[in-house]
């Protein structure tokens, strides 16, 4: 099926002066659907299939039913959305903006950044617009368009709170954004958008005592939903780089060893027969620095190793009995 779309060429300056952000967003709510999804369960039957809206789309049997978002990531209809909704799934339904049904092709899977790409029967006539480019800072204001509680494509509006966010309980390969929009159960998958109509993260958690919007949510910066969709697309799977080290924070004796570096990581463990170890890393030395980008934490470390490709060949910049060491190694394949 192929949609209208409004023009990209937005007015923001008259919208603001009219006090509506409705011609920024109008050439993006096409771009955000609805996912539903199910799966056979011996648990009780989500109220969901029982809506008299949502069950025509399931058969009657004992199922969990789930709801989230999804982004149309490009004219040819792949979808991006977050691994947890729809990961297990038996059956996965995609309805539009205008509440047609799509049909999903095939299903690929990251379930360590959480992100999930769906080869769809979608087509449209103009690419997403997305801010890959465009500063991302706090108190920039934003948007998330989703479903959520399953009442239709919504509009919320905040603010960015906070960029760089290390959300523990998700994924460690990304740094968040943080923003206080309302994300709510079912926007999960679903874009987030700034001031100029540029999608700038996809939505995917939210911190809660309650299980509803407490004004603190968490996206995934689209760079690094692109650069994964891409690879899921292309290659059916994501290769990340595996050096075969862990790392640990520095104890007063090693930091004192640096002579005057900003800072460093202790070499903790080398797993035999690894890349670190056929390039003779040892447990003890200091790792400053991978490919010239310095470290300070484990979470930097992992995130920066999984980033390379295998293959690659990377230098490692450490401090080994006081005296700095300079190694060449060749990533190999994580698994």
């Amino acid at each position: 099926m192929l949609w209208p779309l409004w023009s990209h060429q937005s007015t923001p300056d008259t919208s603001l002066v009219r006090g509506s952000y409705a011609e920024i967003l109008e050439p993006v709510l096409p771009y955000a659907v609805s996912i539903l999804t199910n799966r056979k369960s011996d648990e009780v039957p989500s109220d969901l299939a029982n809506d008299p809206y949502f069950s025509k789309y399931f058969d009657q049997a004992q199922q969990q039913t789930t709801l989230g978002s999804g982004i149309v990531f490009s004219k040819t209809g792949l979808v991006v959305t977050n691994a947890h909704v729809v990961r297990s799934a038996d059956n996965i339904i995609i309805l539009t903006h205008l509440g047609d049904r799509a049909s999903v092709i095939r299903t690929l899977i990251d379930p360590e950044t959480d992100i999930a790409v769906l080869e769809t029967d979608l087509r449209l006539s103009d690419h997403l617009p997305i801010g890959l480019d465009s500063p991302v800072r706090v108190g920039d204001i934003v948007f998330t368009i989703g479903n959520p509680f399953g009442i239709g494509q919504s509009v919320s509006m905040g603010v960015i709170s906070a960029t760089g966010r290390q959300q523990p309980g998700l994924t460690t390969l990304t740094d968040f954004i943080q923003t206080d929009a309302a994300i709510n159960p079912g926007n999960s998958g679903g874009p987030l958008v700034n001031a100029q109509g540029e999608v700038i993260g996809m939505n995917t958690a939210i911190f809660s005592s309650t299980g509803g919007s407490q004004g603190i949510g968490f996206a995934i910066p689209i760079s690094h939903v692109k650069a994964v969709a891409d690879e899921l697309s292309k290659n059916g799977l994501v290769s990340r780089g595996y050096l075969g080290i862990d790392v640990a924070e520095l104890t007063p004796t090693q930091t004192a060893s640096l002579a005057g570096a900003p800072g460093g990581l202790a070499i903790a463990s080398v797993k035999q027969d690894s890349p670190a170890a056929e390039s003779d890393i040892r447990i003890g030395d200091i790792l400053l620095a991978i490919d010239g980008m310095p470290l300070s934490t484990r979470t930097e470390a992992v995130r920066l190793i999984s980033q390379l490709m295998p293959g690659k060949g990377v230098a490692i910049d450490l401090v080994r009995d006081g005296i700095a060491v300079e190694k060449r190694v060749f990533l190999s394949q994580r698994n």
